[in-house]
């Protein structure tokens, strides 16, 4: 028998093994286009990594230069007059109370020289509330704890919180502080409300210091001496010093409603008491009514009081608790 002729063409060994050693020209190209597409999504990660930080550091710069601009409705308007009597003032002795109610300019400057903080109001600038009165509590000291009273008001702001925001449009602002901030009147039996618990509002605007000043600095030593925390404040949250430029200042501290004081009157005042205004505390409001109150003391207490009412006085009962 004649064999079968294979119709199959042979292909010479070197070849085959060639061809099973060479990729086919298709899976080069796949695998060129699987490292081009994975070079790029490495370049595409790495240049959004980078514009990501070039992006943040762009805020964080527009953000200090929009600081910078809402902090100019702050600085005063003469900004080369400079406080010359910094620490001139007066030494406020706490222990012998408040002075009498007729002596308005003293009482605002003992109040002002007592209180560490202040209910400060300011026009809002939120939307929703826009042009309203605002209020919020602010830290503040006129001097250190201690220390000779100023009359000036000093006190740190941050354009974080919404009272500096208010000023930075509109610096005026008005401050109330009351006797019973430290609950001297609660505690004597006088209701905050009343009128024998003396209050005053002090209007007028912010201005913030220029850092390397005198005032800056005592205003600053001031701040950190009645409240420490804020020396945490300055390394957190960007708060700068500011004082209030005084334009009116309003009493409050008997009956028959407000007086007015004026900026003169009020810085030449004297918060001090000497020994010859000591009064028994249940007369100090109302001294007045009265000719010359006084304390007879004996040896073992201080309980009887002698009290002579003046001929045109009002006063028509007297109540004494014991």
């Amino acid at each position: 028998s004649q064999p079968v002729c294979s119709t199959a063409t042979s292909t010479p060994i070197d070849k085959l093994i060639y061809q099973r050693l060479d990729p086919f020209p298709q899976q080069q190209r796949d695998d060129s286009l699987g490292h081009l597409i994975k070079m790029l999504r490495f370049c595409g990660i790495f240049f959004g990594i980078l514009l990501v930080l070039v992006v943040l550091s762009g805020i964080e710069t527009r953000s200090q230069y929009r600081v910078d601009d809402e902090l100019a409705a702050f600085r005063p308007i003469d900004a080369g007059e400079e406080t010359n009597e910094l620490t001139a003032g007066n030494d406020v002795n706490e222990q012998s109370g408040p002075p009498p109610h007729t002596e308005y300019a003293k009482m605002a400057r003992y109040l002002v020289h007592k209180a560490e903080w202040v209910s400060m109001g300011s026009l809002s600038t939120v939307d929703a509330i826009k042009g309203y009165p605002m209020v919020n509590i602010i830290a503040s000291a006129d001097s250190a704890r201690g220390a000779k009273s100023t009359g000036t008001l000093y006190f740190y702001l941050t354009m974080l919180d919404y009272t500096a925001q208010d000023l930075s449009k509109d610096n005026r602002l008005t401050v109330l502080l009351s006797m019973d901030q430290d609950l001297e009147c609660s505690k004597n039996g006088i209701d905050p409300m009343e009128p024998t618990c003396a209050r005053i509002m002090i209007s007028g605007r912010a201005v913030r210091l220029e850092e390397g000043t005198d005032e800056f600095t005592f205003g600053k030593n001031a701040m950190f001496s009645r409240h420490p925390a804020a020396k945490h404040w300055l390394d957190t949250h960007n708060f700068f010093l500011c004082k209030l430029d005084i334009v009116q200042i309003a009493v409050l501290d008997y009956y028959g409603g407000p007086h007015y004081v004026t900026v003169e009157e009020y810085m030449k005042a004297n918060p001090d008491t000497d020994g010859s205004e000591k009064v028994h505390p249940l007369l100090r409001l109302s001294q007045d009514a009265f000719d010359a109150p006084e304390v007879i003391s004996n040896s073992d207490s201080e309980r009887t009081i002698t009290v002579k009412v003046k001929k045109d006085s009002p006063v028509r009962r007297i109540n004494l608790e014991v």
